[in-house]
């Protein structure tokens, strides 16, 4: 057997790390598990933001919008199965998967914001 390297490992972790479905996170834990207060949800999700900003500073931005949007539709397939809003009015306007959709762009503009900060300060 070959011997994986270094380098492998850590772009396998970063994949997995970006893989993660945070857009679907974010809501089922504000709507499911914490209905009263959203900043266990908010912490979560900037603390992932960050360390996915700075994981991703040796991946090319187009590989992680790639990612992104991938995580964004496995994101809206899970709101689909699990999200069950506490009200008629938790949505709206807008609907679930625009809710989804616009987290997850949230989430990818700080992602992409981290890294561009995190590779000047590497340099």
């Amino acid at each position: 057997m070959k011997d994986i390297s270094r380098g492998s490992y850590i772009k396998l972790i970063n994949l997995v790390i970006l893989l993660i479905p945070m857009p679907f996170l974010f809501h089922y834990i504000e709507t499911s598990l914490f209905t009263n207060s959203s900043m266990f949800a908010f912490l979560g999700t900037l603390l992932f933001i960050v360390l996915a900003g700075i994981i991703s500073v040796k991946i090319k931005s187009n590989f992680i919008i790639l990612i992104s949007i991938l995580s964004n539709l496995l994101s809206m397939v899970l709101g689909r199965m699990f999200i069950i809003s506490p009200n008629e009015s938790w949505f709206n306007p807008f609907g679930m998967n625009f809710a989804i959709i616009f987290t997850g762009s949230i989430i990818l503009t700080g992602i992409l914001t981290i890294r561009l900060l995190a590779s000047r300060i590497f340099k």
